[in-house]
């Protein structure tokens, strides 16, 4: 009987998290755990009840996972960690009468999903830069080029496409900020008993000192400064939103950029690239469908929705722990990174490569320079003597009876000499964008 496959890591691919996520490296870093703990406690003084060749042992059988022999253990102990311990033990003899001492599920559960976050995370910035980069290069070839902008969806002033994706790329570097604040920040749990008092590692390490030692040491090892001051059964729940959150934000803002090219493309004005032998419609096959923005405006919306499961696993914690945030984050944590890596490859697969009908966008503009002209002519009608407002009305009333400027007895004079040149237009666009990028570029920390 076939078993049905996530579309997630498969249609949708994302090869670099798949491997962080898969079954044998989260079982690989949660043996690692292990070891590093039994290293420790024998470091700071357990050496009679923890031996080097039991320690050996477990580093020798690391990547030795047989994952029907857990499946096993599992049926008979129903408990998933219960099951690799037993599974781990018949690997490593030696290593049976100490592994997982003083240590509780989640020195395993949060400490692995804590590392796993942090790779990912570490995985996925470099993508962000390259949008930013990517986003940051159209602004730059097009920073004087005049387009529409739009306001309630209907015609508005002139900016240019500069401008436009300039502004893209301001969000964009905002979420960055977010995102490796919390990288740097991120706090190791470590080793904190049942409750999290430390009852259990204090009577093995008999001292708050050698307790703290422990902690400080785990934590260095796998990459963290700090460990966390205080944590329950598991740490907070918070963290995880705090995660999801990350991932809804950057997911927001590409659907948002997303919606904004299929909406220009809808105008003729902007277009995804469009292969030689590809079919826009099975049935109109005229059609230059921009497909790869709604599929990513789809993917962002199942990836933002998750921060609100997060959020009611969160607040569902029943003082010191309830095991209802188990099942749901072993689906959301892999799910929303993972498509969270194909969302940022694909957008910048699609950015690449799009394509500026910059024709109809000076269509566009000069079918509606008479109206682009009318800030021009209260300012210039304000300077005359006239009541501002009074301008307004004259111009809206133009507007409204399709009458020509030259044709209005007051705006007549007002509307000679005046510029029809859309780059007279866009007002400080080349020196904002120019500013922008002189202050606010990406500093590649993990180049």
């Amino acid at each position: 009987m076939e078993n049905y496959n996530s579309v997630i890591g498969n249609r949708y691919q994302a090869p670099l998290l798949n491997k962080i996520w898969c079954s044998q490296n989260k079982i690989k870093n949660m043996r690692l755990l292990w070891i590093q703990l039994a290293k420790v406690q024998h470091e700071l003084g357990l050496k009679e009840i923890i031996n080097e060749t039991g320690i050996k042992e477990l580093e020798d059988n690391l990547e030795v996972i047989d994952l029907s022999k857990i499946d096993e253990y599992e049926k008979i102990y129903v408990h998933d960690i219960m099951a690799h311990i037993h599974a781990y033990s018949d690997l490593c003899p030696n290593a049976k009468s100490f592994i997982h001492l003083g240590a509780t599920s989640n020195y395993i559960n949060d400490n692995c999903d804590l590392i796993l976050m942090r790779n990912s995370f570490q995985t996925l910035i470099p993508k962000i830069e390259s949008l930013f980069d990517i986003l940051k290069n159209i602004s730059l070839k097009y920073i004087d080029i005049p387009t529409l902008a739009y306001t309630h969806l209907q015609k508005a002033q002139l900016i240019t496409i500069g401008k436009r994706f300039a502004m893209y790329n301001n969000e964009l570097y905002n979420i960055y900020q977010k995102w490796i604040f919390t990288l740097e920040h991120m706090e190791f749990r470590g080793v904190r008993g049942t409750v999290g008092s430390e009852d259990s590692i204090l009577k093995i390490m008999s001292t708050r000192e050698q307790c703290k030692l422990l902690n400080q040491k785990l934590a260095l090892h796998f990459g963290f400064k700090k460990v966390m001051p205080l944590c329950n059964q598991t740490y907070s729940r918070s963290i995880d939103v705090d995660i999801l959150h990350l991932l809804s934000i950057l997911c927001q803002f590409i659907y948002k950029l997303c919606t904004d090219i299929r909406l220009l493309s809808s105008k003729e004005e902007v277009y995804e690239a469009f292969g030689e032998k590809q079919v826009g419609s099975s049935a109109m096959p005229y059609k230059k469908n921009p497909i790869n923005c709604e599929k990513l405006c789809s993917l962002c919306r199942y990836v933002v929705n998750q921060e609100n499961a997060m959020v009611q696993t969160y607040m569902a914690q029943w003082l010191e722990r309830s095991l209802d945030d188990s099942a749901i984050k072993r689906i959301l944590l892999p799910e929303s990174f993972l498509l969270s890596e194909h969302i940022l490859d694909s957008s910048i697969k699609v950015f690449k490569n799009l394509v500026f009908n910059l024709p109809k966008i000076e269509e566009s503009i000069n079918i509606h320079m008479k109206h682009i002209i009318s800030e021009e002519l209260i300012i210039r009608g304000v300077k005359s003597g006239f009541n501002r407002n009074d301008i307004h009305e004259h111009i809206r009333y133009c507007t409204i009876h399709n009458i020509s400027y030259a044709d209005h007895n007051i705006l007549k004079d007002l509307v000679k000499e005046i510029s029809y040149n859309p780059k007279d237009y866009i007002g400080n666009c080349i020196e904002l964008v120019n500013e922008f990028y002189a202050e606010y570029n990406i500093p590649r920390p993990f180049e």
